[in-house]
């Protein structure tokens, strides 16, 4: 009888240690995975356009360029014609805007949109680890046996929405994002992130919808990326007016 009972106990930590019945990482644990699939490199330049649709047409694109270091800093330069010249700069004191037309830097909120329903944070501040307290909550119906949900309270304020409930799923033996709901201070549900797959070393495309518009959308697709080192004075507000 005793002996039974051991081997039972034996039997039930080989289990637990075995990677199939593992304990999940805590919350902030996938959301670190997260970020690393959804931006792999910590200092890095990439080539970025954002296309608006709607009605199920495309609109006229923007294009952009992003330096990015540390998860909390990111300079976006505008390329296309309308916005061209045009920088935003990101940190953890703020959002910095300038224009060609402007003799100084102003300060600007992480929704201001940036084009079709992109807002600039959506671009600027990717890292939600940086941004929010994650804790795990309740997964919601229709969602595959292998999701789960997190709940995404923002930390400071420079974090682009106050919360955001945020479903991921295991891919390769890490999680990675399927869908976000994205909320304002007042509660509301601004918009929905469904983030595709990613392919070919790119972060993945990011689509955001609107509740209220089901056939219009925008995509904010990386065409290239790459790792480079910067100067500290790139993310120095000083810096747009040069």
């Amino acid at each position: 009888m005793m002996r039974g009972a051991l081997r039972c106990l034996l039997l039930a930590g080989v289990l637990a240690a075995s990677p199939a019945f593992s304990a999940t990482p805590s919350a902030q644990e996938i959301l670190r995975q997260v970020d690393h699939y959804r931006l792999p490199l910590d200092s890095f330049e990439a080539a970025v356009r954002i296309v608006p649709v709607q009605g199920g047409k495309e609109q006229e694109p923007g294009t952009y360029v992003v330096r990015g270091a540390n998860r909390n800093q990111a300079l976006v330069e505008a390329t296309s014609v309308d916005q061209r010249g045009e920088k935003f700069l990101t940190t953890d004191g703020g959002i910095f805007f300038y224009a060609p037309r402007t003799r100084r830097a102003i300060r600007l909120t992480p929704l201001q949109t940036l084009r079709g329903k992109a807002s600039i944070g959506d671009l600027a501040r990717i890292s939600f680890a940086n941004d929010y307290d994650a804790t795990l909550a309740e997964t919601p119906p229709g969602c595959a046996a292998d999701c789960l949900a997190l709940d995404l309270r923002s930390r400071n304020e420079a974090a682009t929405y106050t919360r955001i409930t945020l479903l991921v799923g295991r891919q390769h033996g890490q999680y990675v994002p399927l869908k976000a709901m994205l909320h304002v201070a007042s509660g509301k549900l601004l918009k929905v992130a469904v983030f595709d797959a990613a392919s070919g070393g790119l972060p993945p495309t990011t689509r955001y919808l609107d509740p209220q518009l089901p056939d219009d959308e925008t995509r904010v697709v990386y065409e290239k990326i790459r790792s480079v080192a910067f100067p500290a004075n790139t993310f120095n507000p000083r810096s747009l007016e040069q």
